[in-house]
């Protein structure tokens, strides 16, 4: 079957030439060694009949001629009747004629059409119509002065003529004299059907380039189309070709096969990388973390001694001030833990909609500090639960609504809606800030990935990791100059008859 696939687009092309050059080839070799030699056999034989009759009458004619010096036009028909009665019996499908010159009138004896049918004609219209068909035979003989053989063409028959000039003493042409037979319809018939061939061979041979030229062209174009896919595969392994039929098409679909395979087989190697480097991370930072939890409980430790024996207010502030450093490294502590040791905690049905109201409510002075506007959006008229840690959850919100104040700093709005769609609930969280760079949305969700100052860049990294361990998933969508929106999606625990947002 393969072999077949690769062969035939060969052998189509093969074939489609052969048709177009064979058939005319065939046509044309029959026409030269077959009928063309029937032709001049049936030809030759009737034309060796017409010269004898018509030399044995020329020659009677000219002795009667030479006999008188003086010629009038009745003698020389009476000549022609005396001569051509006797000898017309004896050939019978034979027409035998006189052109005078002098008179423009003619003689006819003998009938041509024995092989068919003609409607009954006039004498005078017979004769118009058999010189017509004679006139340039008759023309080139007065002309020359010598016989000529001609074939000559009725309406729907052949003949073969052969035409003799009469000559005076002077050698001067008077009169022609010619015999004719109609040709065998055998003749008539092979003619026709060569000229049918003719035009059926042209035809052919038109159909065979023009289908050729077609399926060159479009084989051309494919190849052209699949060139032009495969170097934009090159650069993009999701770039795929168009469907395309035939064998072109096999080879398409091939080509996206493997692309495709290949684009998966690249996905998990990224995927497996990262997951090597998340997992070495993870442990090397874990270490860190436990490394640095020690000293640090140490340093609290002696600052909340310190800070019960110390009387002097200047020295209490001091220690209140390493108190609060020392409590932001835990923090800080804490969040290198999470995310190299994610733990959901305890899972229990939450409604979403109170659990934003509770973050709102704890973020509501700092946003109103800053001058930014909270709204809280649902579509749901009855609540969205799921199964989920409260804290862990209220940390992503927390992450979300700090990362949006620090992209809006003063003035603005954040708006969070919740809706259902699909067995999820969905929690956006929109802002009006800056925006995030095109370049940076791609690896907003790498852990230290920041472009704030004072960032550790694992805010949305433990958000995402969050999210992911409730079985839910995170994105984000952002131009810079216009703002972000986050979109959460959470499976739902249950719902009943929550309207759907699209």
């Amino acid at each position: 079957m393969h072999f077949f696939r690769v062969s035939s687009l060969k052998t189509q092309l093969l074939i489609i030439i052969l048709l177009a050059m064979l058939v005319p080839a065939a046509a044309m070799l029959y026409d030269i060694f077959i009928a063309t030699k029937t032709d001049d056999v049936l030809i030759n034989e009737t034309e060796q009949k017409l010269i004898q009759i018509t030399n044995l009458i020329n020659e009677q004619m000219q002795r009667e001629i030479n006999i008188s010096d003086e010629i009038r036009c009745a003698t020389l028909s009476d000549i022609f009747n005396s001569v051509v009665v006797p000898l017309i019996e004896h050939y019978p499908g034979v027409r035998i004629c006189l052109y005078e010159r002098e008179t423009d009138n003619i003689i006819i004896y003998g009938h041509l059409h024995e092989f068919g049918a003609r409607l009954p004609e006039e004498k005078k219209e017979r004769e118009r119509r058999i010189y017509n068909e004679t006139q340039a035979g008759i023309a080139s003989v007065l002309s020359s002065g010598t016989p000529i053989t001609r074939l000559g063409k009725t309406y729907d028959d052949r003949f073969l003529e052969h035409l003799v000039p009469i000559k005076n003493n002077n050698s001067e042409v008077i009169a022609v004299i010619w015999t004719e037979q109609m040709m065998h319809p055998i003749f008539a018939q092979s003619s026709r059907v060569r000229l049918v061939l003719r035009y059926i061979i042209f035809c052919v041979f038109g159909i065979g380039v023009a289908v050729t030229l077609f399926t060159i062209s479009g084989i051309v174009n494919r190849i052209r189309i699949i060139k032009d896919g495969i170097i934009k595969m090159e650069k993009n392994l999701n770039n795929r070709l168009p469907e395309m039929s035939g064998e072109m098409g096999h080879v398409a679909a091939a080509i996206n096969e493997m692309a495709q395979v290949l684009a998966e087989k690249e996905q998990l190697i990224d995927q497996y990388r990262r997951s090597e480097n998340l997992m070495s991370m993870g442990r090397t930072i874990t270490e860190i973390a436990h490394e640095l939890r020690a000293p640090v409980s140490v340093i609290q430790a002696t600052a909340q001694a310190m800070e019960i024996n110390i009387k002097d207010t200047q020295l209490k502030d001091y220690v209140e001030r390493i108190e609060q450093q020392v409590e932001r490294h835990n923090k800080l502590i804490n969040e290198i833990l999470d995310f190299g040791r994610p733990d959901p905690g305890t899972m229990e049905p939450l409604d979403i909609n109170d659990l934003v109201n509770s973050v709102l409510t704890t973020m509501e002075p700092l946003f109103s500090k800053a001058d930014i506007m909270l709204e809280f959006k649902t579509t749901a008229q009855t609540p969205l639960i799921i199964s989920g840690n409260a804290e862990k959850l209220k940390q992503v919100f927390i992450n979300l609504s700090l990362n949006a104040l620090d992209a809006m700093q003063q003035h603005g709005t954040l708006t969070i809606q919740t809706y259902s769609k699909d067995g999820y609930a969905l929690v956006s969280v929109r802002d009006t800030g800056e925006g995030i760079a095109p370049e940076d949305l791609p690896n907003i969700f790498e852990p230290f990935y920041t472009k704030k100052a004072r960032g550790s860049g694992l805010g949305l990294a433990i958000s995402k990791r969050i999210i992911q361990i409730h079985g839910g998933i995170i994105d984000a969508k952002s131009e810079a100059g216009s703002g972000s929106i986050f979109t959460m999606r959470l499976p739902l625990q249950q719902i009943c008859n929550a309207p759907e947002q699209d």
